[in-house]
């Protein structure tokens, strides 16, 4: 039974390795690996909005500016 077992492992392996590489192969990402990246983009954007980071980043500069021109 284990040998059974380990022939078709093996063979399923090897089928599924032939097919992977057959074809176009890996020339570049897909659609859906482009539409995937805008919406993970967008969702990182729209988590900052609502932590409201956009709103502490002038005031955060602005003091960083303050401390190089203003030491002490």
């Amino acid at each position: 039974m284990q040998k059974l077992m380990l022939y078709l492992h093996v063979h399923m392996r090897d089928l599924i390795l032939t097919r992977s590489s057959q074809g176009r192969g890996d020339r570049g990402a897909s659609i859906l690996e482009y539409a995937a990246l805008i919406i993970l983009v967008g969702g990182v954007a729209v988590a900052l909005m609502q932590l409201e980071v956009f709103n502490e980043i002038p005031t955060t500069v602005e003091e960083s500016i303050q401390e190089v021109l203003n030491p002490g």
